[in-house]
Formats: C-alpha cells, structure tokens, sequence
C-alpha cells in the first residue's frame, strides 16, 4: 500500500481513499494508509473469537453485515471491503462505514475509539459520552454553532501515547429531526441517512476541522434522571476510568480482537490525563442552553 498513491481523505490521522466518497470531506494527493473498497465478503472469518447475530471478531479481522445495506470485513486496520446489497443507498452504506466499521478498524489499529463527540476549547478536547439519544450530537453541533470548532461525532478517535490525543475525525455531523429544531437549522437540502421514511436522522455537513491533535482536557458523563434539576459530579480515583470502558465504541469488539488488556491500560491512561465531570440533565425538556452553560462553567 505505501507505494500507491491516490485522491484521499483525510480522518483520525489517516488518510483514505474510499470508492464511495465521503460527504463534504476535502480531497487531497497522498499516500494511503486505509483503503475502502467495494468487493466480495466473505461469510465468515476463519477462527473467528467472538460471533454475534451481526457480526464476527479475530484478531485482525473484523465482519459484520446489514440487512438490505451492505457487508463490511475490515482487515488488520488497513482495508475495509464492502459488499453492496442491491438498492442501498450511498448515504445507508456510509451512516455504517462511518459507525462501526471504523470503530473497528480504529480498534485494530490500536487507537481508543469512544462513543463521543468532541470539541476544542483553547485548543484542547472537550468530550461528551454517554448513551444513544441523551444529546451527545446535539450539545457538540450547538457548540460548533457558537463559534468552536468540532473535532468528532458519535466515532472520537483517541491517542494514547506521551500524551493521550484526539484527533479529528469526519467533518459531518449526523442529527435527528427534532435537534435540528433545537438547533433552529432547517432540513432542506440535507440528505437524509436512511430511505426508511420512519428514520428522520440527517447528515450536517460542518467546517473541516484542522488536522492537529489536541490533548484531552475532559470528559463529560452525561445521562439523565427524573428530576428538575441539573446535577454535576467530578469523579475521582479509580471511579474515572469505568465511564471511560463503558463509553468506549462497540466494547462488544474487544473480545474477538483480543484487545482487551490494551484497551484497559489506554482507558486508564485518559481517566488519569482528563478530568472526568458526571452531568444528569432533567428528563423532561432538553434544556440547551442551560446545560451548555452548565458545561462551559465546568469545562
């Protein structure tokens, strides 16, 4: 591979020449260090470790499939081949091209892949964890609308070396209808993720962020609860690093890449760089702007 050269793009510290083109993301002339390609998948990986109703794990090897999407088999951090299902569209294959194969290819590679978005503060990152629907992309996109530039959505690829990094990832946000009314932006002219009319979620195309990696300054655990009130807690200790693993990026992949001595050390890593700050936000109502204010006060 290091002896081809091609129209790339560049993500996580890569660069990647992808068949199918990612959305609003500039080319340039380089080396590859990742190929996406479109070819046959195969059914199954030799020796596989760990098997789910989705998906198959080595050490290496990585495959999983999407009914009427597509298959992906991601191979020593190197190559994603994807087989294509007749009728999907490009934005359904790249929603998962862009999701949990590239969390897996990130995990071969040897990076922390969290399941976060990330923002730069006085050129450090500042990322939000926590589960699907608490407003992760949501409070990363209202961020980047007052002015501070976005480094990752949902996939936030982690360094761990003399210091632990985030390096920025796609320039394209991915957010459901009613946070594009939170954020007062209009639908029109976005492209919608899947054709499935039920799945309202869009592609936001932002600013390229720089390719620089920043220092991790904190972490913010956001989860909600029945009150009416914000609650903030800074973790402490050994406390820190457990927000750290849950958050991580498909866990469910470690097993079969036999990665998961690796992975502890790299989390503990981060929880002893960043401050880990724990927000449970009201149930009822979002609260944007509160809970920014909330955020920046303690960032």
């Amino acid at each position: 591979m290091s002896s081809e050269s091609n129209i790339v793009y560049h993500a996580f510290g890569l660069n990647i020449a992808s068949d199918l083109p990612f959305l609003n993301m500039p080319e340039r002339q380089a080396i590859p260090d990742v190929v996406v390609r479109y070819g046959a998948v195969p059914d199954a990986i030799p020796g596989a470790v760990n098997k789910s109703a989705w998906y198959q794990a080595a050490p290496g090897a990585f495959l999983f499939r999407v009914d009427g999407v597509a298959g992906y088999h991601i191979t020593r951090g190197k190559r994603i081949t994807i087989e294509r299902a007749a009728g999907a569209l490009d934005e359904e294959i790249l929603l998962f091209l862009m999701g949990s194969a590239m969390g897996a290819l990130l995990h071969q590679r040897g990076m922390l892949p969290l399941h976060a978005g990330a923002i730069a503060v006085d050129n450090e990152a500042v990322l939000f964890c926590g589960p699907s629907g608490i407003g992760k992309s949501t409070l990363s996109a209202a961020f980047h609308k007052r002015g501070l530039p976005l480094l990752a959505d949902d996939v936030c690829g982690v360094t761990v070396g003399r210091e632990v990094r985030v390096v920025a990832g796609f320039s394209q946000l991915k957010l459901w209808e009613d946070s594009l009314g939170q954020l007062n932006k209009s639908k029109d002219g976005l492209r919608r993720v899947s054709k499935d009319p039920d799945f309202r979620k869009f592609f936001v195309p932002i600013d390229p962020p720089g390719t620089q990696a920043l220092a991790v300054r904190s972490l913010f655990i956001l989860s909600s609860a029945g009150k009416d009130e914000f609650e903030v807690s800074e973790l402490k200790g050994r406390a820190r690093i457990e927000p750290v693993m849950a958050n991580t990026y498909r866990p469910g992949f470690l097993k079969g890449l036999g990665i998961q001595q690796a992975h502890f050390r790299m989390c503990a890593r981060l929880a002893n760089q960043a401050r880990v700050i724990r927000v449970i936000r009201p149930e009822q109502g979002f609260r944007l702007d509160e809970l920014m204010d909330l955020v920046a006060a303690h960032w």
